[in-house]
């Protein structure tokens, strides 16, 4: 397997993915990456597969310019995966003829082996101190800014609570607003790009995971990897999330920045409902995302297509 970030795409990264001369070109996202992978594709004459992503449907495909774009690249694909059925349902209102080579494919949850890691200690916040987690590259999809304005609100009520974010710094933009926000925000914290072999240490120290995002493609990995290790989940109501966090069963939904603080105050105070949600959660996660499962889905859908 070669993997070749196509954002920006440089020569070298060109001369690499058609020297390994692969058997199938597998691209993440139809618009960001579909056209460079089209191009390599029918020059390799490989088949090409495409996931799409909650950025595709909820973005790109109501993007004047975009649209015809991704309808191009996914008309042109052998195969087109998606995580969760909404997701496919709803690229599906736009060009229903994609349906026959359309699979939905639950990710699977995975972590590598981990390194013991005392976050708490690392920030300097004490154990009683109540902690939520946003963890997302910084970009404005992600709306990190909401879940600062939802935690100022989460203080207001008279909670001592902290939020950490984490993530790699997308868009500069966002990330100025963002970073003038927290300036002086004893309370808020930023980590950067933590490696996978400490993100288990990370989540375990906080008591609330976030996920903001405006839109979703249905398996966001922060809330699938919150559920899996029994944190607490609160997400923004989106189709994405939607599909995968239910209201009272594996998580609380919030639609706004008040909304995202008055729910948080009931997971903090509620034990009960923590301890309910947090094992419905687990339950599900491992029931629906077995890494060995989806391995199979995606070998099944490359040998139907490799021929």
């Amino acid at each position: 397997m070669q993997i070749v970030t196509t954002q920006p795409l440089t020569e070298d990264a060109r001369l690499k993915a058609k020297n390994f001369r692969p058997d199938i070109v597998h691209a993440f996202h139809a618009f960001k990456s579909g056209l460079v992978a089209l191009e390599l594709a029918q020059r390799l004459s490989t088949p090409l597969v495409i996931t799409i992503t909650g950025t595709d449907v909820h973005s790109d495909l109501y993007h004047s310019e975009r649209r015809e774009i991704v309808l191009s690249v996914l008309r042109a694909a052998n195969a087109i995966t998606t995580f969760a059925t909404a997701i496919a349902d709803e690229l599906l209102e736009f060009d229903k003829s994609l349906a026959t080579k359309t699979h939905i494919i639950p990710q699977g949850i995975w972590f590598p082996p981990q390194e013991i890691w005392d976050l708490r200690k690392h920030l300097s916040i004490s154990a009683d101190v109540p902690l939520l987690l946003l963890p997302a590259n910084i970009r404005r999809v992600k709306r990190p800014m909401l879940a600062f304005e939802g935690v100022r609100l989460l203080r207001n009520l008279g909670f001592d609570a902290h939020i950490l974010f984490v993530g790699e710094i997308l868009e500069t933009d966002e990330w100025k607003r963002l970073s003038e926000a927290i300036a002086n925000c004893q309370w808020s914290h930023y980590l950067g790009s933590v490696p996978m072999e400490r993100m288990v240490s990370v989540y375990l120290a906080c008591d609330i995971v976030l996920n903001t995002s405006e839109h979703e493609g249905g398996m966001a990995n922060a809330l699938v990897e919150g559920m899996w290790l029994k944190r607490p989940i609160l997400a923004s109501a989106v189709a994405g999330n939607l599909s995968l966090v239910r209201e009272k069963e594996t998580g609380l939904i919030f639609r706004d920045a008040e909304e995202l603080a008055k729910k948080a105050a009931r997971l903090l105070m509620d034990e009960d409902l923590r301890k309910r949600l947090v094992e419905n959660a687990h339950r599900w996660v491992r029931q629906n995302c077995d890494p060995i499962r989806e391995a199979q889905s995606y070998l099944k859908v490359y040998n139907e297509i490799a021929g």
